[in-house]
């Protein structure tokens, strides 16, 4: 037994690539147990702040990451029993000793679990927050917490990248930044757009024109705001459609934001036909005015007047404020009001208007200019 043990396969002893094979197979077939112990035992560690989130949601979270750093670990220890005979070179890498590689990479991979776990547990403490902002009647936090939780993911990733390039292939980084400061221009230039809409979502969580939950009017849309982030904002049209708009173009033009108004105001035309009587208009403004007065949900203050007469219509202005925010709503409260003028309009036999057209037809071959 110790004469195989001791027999040399490929620069390693028997008993080195015993140890490596079963590192792997052991490591690797408790991986998965391992994880779920390791993130659970982090869960009981921080369970005053994270008790607002179940442990299966945050085990879901720690797992991917843990698992890969488990493998990264186990590998590493497995590689350990052996060695690479210096000879062993990666021609590509310019002819980079195996040992050196695989070291290099093994380096590379742990900066980026590491990365991946604090992401990781940066999302998890968003949604801790974000629980919290659901038990508050403000929806600011449920703005802020999104936008500064993808901000911090973004300067963690850039750390990262650095870190290895410092830690791993051994580049001077702050030369490196140095050098960047000198390309910055040409690259702003590049990223214009993605610059704009950056410094727009600073100036949107300043001046906070709006906070998520809110309904607004821009320019012919009108829906609600459902996620603000660090270059685009997301509307939910009032037709259901999903909008995603650049947080420049929020900035750049009037927004109107319909849920800080308590009212919403409806204005249009009854269009009557020439034919009917003084005393049927008259009466039709009364009863529209009586309908608009004694309405639970409009506020007082509504107008019904005979606004012009047309070419084939006489024109009754109705204006009148609906005492509600929501756009919804506001529309029922307007469907009521136009059921009940058209109900007003037949028992007063008032029929509306419509433009007058007139056809001409050439019949007669002898009104036809010959010459045409």
């Amino acid at each position: 037994m110790d004469k195989f043990l001791r027999t040399t396969y490929f620069y390693n002893t028997a008993e080195n690539w015993l140890w490596f094979f079963g590192i792997l197979i052991v490591g690797f077939l408790f991986k998965r147990f391992l994880s779920v112990m390791v993130s659970k035992i982090v869960y009981r560690m921080m369970k005053k702040e994270t008790k607002s989130v179940p442990v299966a949601e945050f085990v879901s979270l720690l797992r991917g990451p843990v698992e890969f750093l488990l493998a990264l670990f186990i590998i590493y220890a497995a590689v350990n029993e052996i060695v690479f005979p210096r000879k062993w070179r990666i021609i590509p890498f310019g002819k980079m000793r195996v040992a050196d590689f695989i070291d290099r990479t093994l380096d590379m991979l742990f900066v980026a679990g590491i990365t991946w776990l604090i992401i990781r547990l940066i999302r998890f403490f968003a949604l801790v927050y974000l629980k919290k902002a659901e038990e508050t009647e403000s929806n600011k936090d449920k703005q802020l917490v999104p936008f500064f939780r993808d901000i911090i993911i973004v300067l963690i990733a850039f750390s990262s990248f650095f870190l290895i390039l410092g830690f791993v292939f051994k580049q001077d980084v702050i030369s490196l930044i140095t050098g960047l400061g000198i390309g910055g221009v040409a690259l702003a230039l590049a990223a214009r757009a993605t610059l704009e809409n950056l410094f727009a979502s600073f100036t949107l969580f300043t001046e906070q024109p709006f906070i998520v939950g809110d309904d607004i009017e821009l320019g012919t849309m009108v829906g609600k705001i459902e996620k603000v982030g660090f270059r685009s904002t997301r509307i939910r049209n009032v037709d259901g459609s999903l909008v995603v708009v650049p947080n420049q173009m929020l900035v750049s033009q009037s927004l109107n934001n319909i849920s800080q108004r308590m009212e919403r105001r409806h204005k249009f035309f009854i269009r009557l036909k020439l034919e009917a009587s003084i005393q049927q208009i008259k009466q039709v403004i009364e009863e529209v005015q009586t309908i608009l007065d004694n309405h639970e949900s409009i506020s007082t203050g509504a107008h019904v007047k005979l606004d012009a007469i047309g070419d084939y219509s006489i024109n009754i202005m109705v204006v009148f404020m609906a005492a509600t925010a929501d756009y919804w709503e506001s529309k029922s409260i307007r469907e009521e009001v136009n059921v009940a003028i058209l109900n007003i309009l037949e028992k007063n036999q008032v029929e509306l208007a419509q433009p007058a057209t007139t056809l001409f037809s050439l019949t007669d071959d002898k009104n036809i200019d010959n010459d045409y």
